[in-house]
């Protein structure tokens, strides 16, 4: 053979070779994606199967965390930790603490369980466990009781295949609810507080809210928020002496999301009862400059919120709002300062608007989007 057939036959090795490894590693890619959707319909058996096939053609350590926790969804725990232990060894700093907490969940678990874990195997698959040559007990194929007597069932984790896993780690679905949420709403619109002419008409405030899910079958939440609006100056007085008013309100609400188990768009009527704290003029403290709100007055909150959620767990929720903030007249003010009737706060009002917000949700007690997530 010439050598331009022997350049020829090694450079098609090469290109073979380097196609082979390429078209393993889309094959790898493949199966783990199908694995994922494969935990989102709760078949964890054979997302186990996809995540195995996956890191036997290309050991990435997340191949071996995905499937650390569909095993751990089977309640295979000591074959989770196998795989667990596989993808810590080259796994990232990111990756890693991931792989701590799942594995801390399944200690729990396994101990709550009265488990003991002997991590067996290599990597958690079928066949990856020897039989124990010291067992004598055999099963019978043709009957519930074997040559010695009945099969006692098998020993620690595998008594526990078929149950349902209580970890909690990986939210099987995508849902549209949470445990509790943090978000921001900037607002704006209209309306009158006080007499007539003594406050201006046009608002604007920013609110700070809390949302707990208290029942997320039926979706209902509180909500506990506090907000500052502005109302501009108002035109009863000399140009030079027109006062503004702010503000401060501190609520509690309740709230009903109307949307199916997993759509992404979410009506949200809400009522609330809040205290206001009024700052007439941007009163202040003569001692140290602060704003003060010396008067004080009751309110409630009226509002029909749409949001959609985006993200993988839906834990990014954007949302318009239109309500409207209601306030009785003052019924708390300074001993030793001006009276709420010269003021023009004897007399409530309200005011309408609408608003633009940002959310994020939590999933977990403490924080966090679904205990661990897929890779």
């Amino acid at each position: 053979m010439s050598r331009l057939h022997w350049g020829l036959a090694l450079a098609s090795t090469l290109i073979g070779g380097v196609a082979l490894a390429e078209s393993q590693a889309e094959i790898a890619a493949r199966l783990n994606e199908e694995g994922k959707q494969l935990m989102f319909e709760e078949k964890y058996a054979e997302a186990s199967a996809k995540f195995q096939d996956a890191h036997s053609r290309v050991p990435e350590p997340k191949y071996f965390f995905n499937h650390c926790t569909s095993l751990a969804y089977e309640n295979k725990f000591n074959e989770a930790l196998v795989a667990c232990n596989a993808a810590d060894k080259n796994a990232d700093a990111k990756l890693k603490d991931k792989i701590a907490k799942l594995e801390a969940r399944i200690h729990d678990e396994a101990q709550k369980r009265g488990i003991t874990l002997e991590p067996t195997g290599g990597g958690g698959g079928p066949g990856d466990t020897p039989p124990d040559p010291n067992n004598t007990t055999t099963t019978n194929p043709t009957g519930p009781t074997g040559p010695t007597g009945p099969t006692p069932p098998p020993t620690g984790q595998q008594q526990l295949v078929g149950q349902p896993s209580a970890l909690g780690v990986y939210a099987s679905r995508p849902e549209n609810t949470y445990t509790w949420s943090l978000g921001i709403d900037l607002y704006g619109g209209g309306g009158r507080i006080g007499q007539a002419g003594d406050y201006g008409k046009s608002t604007g405030g920013v609110r700070f809210k809390g949302d707990y899910l208290f029942n997320p079958a039926q979706r209902l939440g509180v909500q506990a928020y506090f907000q500052l609006t502005h109302f501009g100056d108002g035109n009863m007085q000399v140009a030079s002496d027109r006062w503004s008013l702010d503000v401060f309100d501190l609520g509690i609400a309740g709230y009903k999301h109307l949307c199916g188990a997993h759509a992404r768009l979410c009506i949200t009527p809400l009522v609330g009862v809040q205290l206001a704290l009024l700052s007439p003029a941007n009163q202040t403290d003569s001692s140290t400059g602060d704003q003060v709100f010396n008067y004080a007055s009751a309110g409630a909150r009226l509002e029909l919120g749409l949001s959609y959620a985006l993200g993988s767990s839906y834990q990014h929720v954007l949302g318009v709002q239109a309500g409207l903030n209601a306030y009785t007249k003052v019924f708390s003010e300074p001993m030793d300062g001006v009276s709420s009737a010269q003021w023009g706060l004897d007399r409530g009002g309200a005011a309408g608007y609408f608003g633009l917000g940002y959310t994020y949700r939590f999933n977990t007690p403490f924080g966090s989007t679904p205990f661990v997530t897929l890779e």
